[in-house]
């Protein structure tokens, strides 16, 4: 009985390839064509069965032969059974002809030292190949994930190899960090450190399988980011702050919602008629970078702020275009003079260091409280638009934050309307 030499279907606008083996009537697994027309389609297939099947990272091709006979392979170890002696020696024989080489390398690297280098901002093939993508990475994310793996992994897998770790071995890691008593986040960050990295060894073929796969994260209550009042606002920006420059980059961030590294990566070039151009942020370690989410965006800009900014900016006594620079060339001042200012003003306006941490307001909190206020005034997609939010989850956090203050008001306004009933 003749078969057809091969099958066609249509995923999305691309048409996949599935041949024949005429000897069993199996299908090897579907290729795409890269064609979007099906004759087109079909003179591909035609080709390769004829010239062969062109291989992924080779510009070698396969025979069709060749391809159906790797197939029946694949089909007679899925079907028989086999004992762990004849197991191991397919791996062996795997492993003589060079197949196995990331394998053995896995069996013999360890663990932590593997995870040190993958996180190695300068020579990580991981990063590398993320950078030559046009993905985000950063140096300060990189060095967080170092300082997770030598203060939680390196204890725990000390003397392990990258392919020992087993499913368990990480959930059994995972929980003993739960014991320590640490927060669901500072948990599931530092298991991403190590997620990450098996996630990677076994795309590369490094490993079997990937032990971390589905692990569960751990669910925890973040404590509420504490924003100040209006009246509280209008009384710390009436002081008298020590350094000019702190005083604005707080009035900044709380009228434009900026992040600190987005404050301390201003230029004067970003400084529109009416807007600001948020196109960097600025740490340490990475210097200027691409904002959050990798996206530039534009936030409305009130005029005696601008006035401000201007002003500050011609401060400067270096050439590098930072408002908000420092005694140093090249670079904007340290993000620790605005958490300082912040202190000393809520200070002076009666509200002490012990309050301030019980109440979790920190610099940060300017964008939570811009957030909640603006989404009180404007369509979810504007406000994502200025903040540079991703999710909508996060702005219906705001949006009920505002709503809580509506709550506030109507409830505050029927006690002096009916407290006194009786």
């Amino acid at each position: 009985m003749s078969r057809k030499p091969f099958y066609l279907s249509l995923h999305g606008s691309i048409w996949y390839a599935r041949i024949v083996d005429q000897k069993t009537g199996k299908q090897l697994t579907a290729m795409s064509t890269g064609q979007t027309d099906r004759d087109a389609a079909v003179l591909t297939v035609s080709r390769w069965i004829v010239e062969g099947i062109p291989q992924k990272q080779t510009k070698l091709k396969r025979d069709v032969s060749e391809a159906i006979n790797v197939n029946r392979l694949f089909s007679i170890l899925e079907d028989i059974d086999i004992t762990n002696q004849e197991a191991e020696k397919i791996m062996t024989i795997l492993k003589q002809r060079g197949l196995l080489k990331k394998i053995k390398e896995a069996e013999e690297r360890d663990l932590i030292t593997y995870l040190l280098d993958f996180y190695n901002y300068d020579t990580s093939p991981y990063v590398r190949e993320k950078l030559a993508h046009g993905q985000s990475i950063g140096r300060t994310h990189c060095m967080d994930s170092i300082k997770r793996v030598n203060t939680y992994w390196k204890k725990y897998f000390e003397g392990r190899t990258l392919a020992s770790i087993t499913r368990d071995e990480l959930r059994n890691f995972s929980l003993s960090l739960r014991k320590k008593g640490l927060s669901a986040s500072t948990i599931n960050k530092t298991m991403i450190a190590g997620k990450v990295a098996f996630a990677w060894a076994f795309q590369e073929g490094y490993i079997h399988t990937n032990p971390a796969e589905g692990l569960k994260n751990f669910v925890g209550k973040t404590k509420e980011r504490g924003i100040l009042t209006d009246e509280e606002t209008t009384a710390l920006f009436g002081q008298t702050w020590k350094d000019e420059r702190s005083y604005l980059g707080n009035l900044v961030a709380s009228t434009c919602g900026l992040r600190s590294g987005e404050v301390l990566g201003l230029k004067v070039e970003d400084i529109g008629l009416d807007r600001l151009f948020i196109r960097h942020s600025y740490s340490p370690l990475d210097g200027l970078k691409t904002p959050k989410n990798g996206e530039e965006r534009q936030v409305p800009l009130l005029p005696e702020i601008r006035e401000g900014l201007l002003k500050l900016a011609e401060k400067n006594p270096w050439d590098d275009g930072f408002i908000f620079y420092s005694d140093k060339e090249g670079q904007p001042m340290d993000h620790k003079l605005l958490n300082d200012g912040l202190l000393e003003a809520m200070i002076k306006i009666g509200i002490t260091k012990k309050e301030k941490a019980k109440r979790n307001i920190v610099f940060h909190s300017w964008r939570h409280r811009y957030a909640a206020k603006m989404a009180d005034l404007v369509d979810a997609r504007s406000l994502g638009l200025a903040t540079g939010h991703k999710t909508m989850a996060m702005l219906e956090h705001y949006a009920a934050h505002a709503n809580e203050n509506h709550f506030k008001a109507v409830r505050e306004a029927t006690e002096r309307a009916f407290g006194q009933a009786k």
